[in-house]
């Protein structure tokens, strides 16, 4: 068993007063500071001219937000590991239900978040950006957003889609230019209210990053949309579909997108077996029903003690978009508590989380 932390901010002000206050927090914590940095020079300014031109253009603000940062803490904005890891890994298992497939007869999302503790900065923020929707969720990079619920009650969570692509050892190459996931997550809780425009968004920007998105809102509507180099495609349920509710794991579910899929790693598959499984047992859905699935261990659930070697549960989370709230465990739910956050400021600055540390089984990584 190890142990870690998970951090609380309150972001609040403009874009640059947010920097500066990310700035201030990072300073404070060295160990922090050296994962975000470049070396001076070390990123080709005429890319770096491209991304902080995109960035302005789909996520309005993030640039005056990574000036006050890089003011704060006395670097060029060029050195900033967020442009360059944005510019174009993880596990993850994603569901979301319609009322009529609830007990409690709200839309209802959930996930687990499967990757290594030492590579996040294990942060959950609320975010008020003047001009901006309020919204909680977790960061990535500082100023990336992995998940998160805003204030109209749209809810987001991602999984990649295949092997993770970026700009790091072991990436896959991105197949277009264009955004890696956490600005197309960011941008949706920022200026999205509804799954509709959520769904608009993300089908006019430029994404890089092989996404598997999914989406609920307070409107009873939910989405799975998915992007494999560049080509997308997407699902929506509401109360007039026959369908209520939607699963997704690390692999191509939609016709569309199939013939671009590359590989299928088998614990994909089973994990979202898992999923399928007792959403067609129960007849309806309790958020209890839901937490037994995160909580119990791979391969009867979708809970992973994988740390090492990069796929252990950071987060699980229960998104009601009908009372606007997150129920979450941070790292392991087999070992830790379950708290409900809504949209608002936090109260608490840190709080001590437990890892359970397992190996996988040989044929965890399996290709089919």
């Amino acid at each position: 068993m190890e142990e870690t932390k998970v951090y609380f901010k309150n972001l609040i002000g403009t874009s640059y007063e947010v920097g500066t206050q990310i700035g201030k927090w990072i300073l404070s914590t060295p160990d922090l500071l050296q994962k975000v940095l470049l070396p001076p020079n070390a990123y080709p300014h005429d890319k770096f001219v491209e991304i902080f031109d995109l960035l302005d253009c789909y996520c309005q603000g993030i640039n005056e937000e990574i000036k006050g940062f890089s003011d704060t803490i006395g670097v060029s904005k060029e050195q900033v590991l967020f442009y360059a890891m944005t510019y174009l890994e993880r596990g993850c298992s994603l569901m979301a239900a319609l009322p009529q497939k609830t007990e409690s007869g709200h839309t209802v999302m959930a996930r687990n978040y499967d990757f290594n503790d030492k590579m996040e900065e294990m942060c959950f923020a609320f975010t008020d950006i003047k001009g901006k929707y309020q919204y909680i969720g977790s960061t990535l990079n500082l100023f990336g957003r992995c998940d998160g619920m805003n204030e109209h009650g749209l809810a987001v969570c991602k999984a990649s889609n295949g092997l993770p692509v970026g700009n790091f050892e072991g990436g896959q190459k991105a197949g277009v230019t264009g955004f890696s996931f956490w600005i197309v997550v960011r941008s949706i809780l920022e200026n999205c209210k509804n799954v509709d425009e959520a769904i608009k968004w993300t089908m006019d920007a430029p994404i890089g990053y092989n996404i598997n998105l999914m989406l609920a809102d307070s409107h009873n509507k939910i989405a799975l949309l998915q992007c494999v180099d560049g080509h997308k495609a997407y699902k929506i349920l509401d109360g007039n579909t026959d369908e209520t509710y939607l699963s997704s794991t690390n692999h191509v579910l939609l016709d569309d997108i199939k013939p671009y899929e590359k590989m299928l790693i088998e614990n994909s598959v089973i994990r979202n077996d898992m999923i399928i499984g007792l959403f067609e047992r129960n007849r309806r859905i309790s958020k209890n029903n839901i937490k037994e699935l995160l909580s119990t261990s791979y391969p009867n659930g979708l809970c992973c003690h994988y740390y090492s070697e990069f796929f252990g549960t950071l987060r699980s989370m229960i998104f009601d978009t009908t009372d606007k709230t997150i129920e979450m465990t941070f790292g392991s739910p087999q070992a830790n508590e379950w708290h409900t956050f809504s949209v608002g400021t936090f109260d608490i600055n840190e709080m001590k989380v437990l890892l359970p540390q397992e190996k996988t089984r040989p044929d965890f990584y399996k290709i089919n």
